[in-house]
């Protein structure tokens, strides 16, 4: 194998997503001379070899994404403490290949083994990874072969036994608890707002004209329409000068702060492609036209976001009693040696 010959990789998806899913970040280069070991868990020592392969995943990944002064970047801890990514990171990987060391050892719990076509995919993956190591690499990180493949198959593992988890777990969420409403407000407002930001409240007679001009829209909306003529709300907006008429998406709770109970239970009693009568709020008049009652796009967006939010917490009220009972001593802190972590450089 002739040297620099051979190209960087990053490691197969199920790496990059399993890292991803349980919370990470990451970075490298080589700069090491000899085998040493970061840490040790469960009474086994994980390499620099096997760090570096988690690392290099996650910096390619953030590289290619945001850029090489990703690392640079200011992150806002739990605590509201200021630090950098890359520190946020260092600890990531570390807690990353410790939460697959302890799915791992619950795979018999959730009845989860390879298949023969999973441990194909493996060792198509462990090949093609291999040969695009670069020789330096291979020298630098005293990575070998039975080292690349058993980290692609212990993630392989360690993610179907979190599937297996959620699955027993059964997080669904309903369409009704993730609702999202879209509507059309076509608003004709009653005041007027100064350089200063003051309201002002339109006069009486204003006012009324206002409304007249919303009744006229209204009857121009719900008129009937010549076959060939389409009548669009937003057109009629334009017309009308309504600036701050448009499209609106929200949740139930959401229309609720913005429009009060009242309207927000008038606007949910109304079916698809429907109009409001006029409607007066505080500070103007309003035609709500209801586009989807359950805007299926964003509904499945909020949906996942709150499976993924609930499946998170889950997770956590396993993972935290499974830790302690893997390995009670650990601690990342205390059972890092961070001088041999720091031969992984990240800039």
């Amino acid at each position: 194998m002739g040297k620099n010959k051979r190209k960087a990789h990053i490691l197969p998806a199920v790496l990059l997503i399993l890292t991803l899913l349980l919370s990470a970040c990451g970075g490298t280069q080589e700069n090491v001379r000899s085998t040493t070991t970061v840490f040790t868990f469960m009474g086994k020592d994980i390499s620099l070899g096997e760090v570096y392969l988690y690392a290099k995943t996650i910096a390619q990944d953030y590289e290619r994404t945001y850029g090489n002064d990703v690392w640079n970047l200011a992150v806002t801890e739990k605590d509201g403490a200021k630090t950098d990514l890359l520190t946020v990171t260092r600890k990531d990987i570390i807690d990353n290949i410790v939460r697959v060391k302890v799915l791992l050892a619950h795979a018999e719990q959730y009845g989860v083994s390879l298949t023969a076509d999973d441990e194909e995919k493996v060792e198509l993956e462990t090949e093609a990874f291999w040969k695009n190591l670069t020789d330096e690499q291979l020298e630098e990180m005293e990575l070998d072969r039975n080292l690349v493949r058993r980290v692609i198959e212990e993630n392989k593992l360690a993610s179907l036994v979190y599937q297996k988890m959620m699955d027993a777990a059964g997080i669904e969420v309903s369409d009704e608890k993730a609702r999202m409403t879209t509507i059309y407000d076509m608003y004709f407002p009653c005041y007027t707002e100064t350089d200063n930001g003051t309201v002002l409240r339109l006069p009486e007679e204003e006012k009324k004209a206002q409304y007249d001009r919303a009744v006229q829209a209204y009857n121009t909306l719900i008129s009937p329409v010549d076959e060939n003529k389409e009548r669009d709300i937003e057109t009629l907006a334009a017309y009308y000068g309504l600036e701050d008429a448009g499209y609106v998406t929200k949740s139930p709770e959401e229309m609720k702060e913005t429009y009060g109970e009242d309207i927000t239970n008038m606007l949910y009693s109304l079916e698809d492609g429907s109009y409001s009568l006029v409607t007066e709020t505080e500070y103007g008049y309003h035609i709500f036209y209801m586009s989807a009652l359950t805007d299926r796009d964003a509904t499945d967006k909020k949906k996942e976001r709150i499976e993924r939010e609930q499946r998170n917490v889950y997770f956590r009220s396993l993972y935290e009693g499974w830790l302690k009972s893997a390995d009670s001593s650990y601690s990342y802190n205390r059972s890092v040696d961070f001088e041999v972590y720091d031969k992984i450089n990240f800039q």
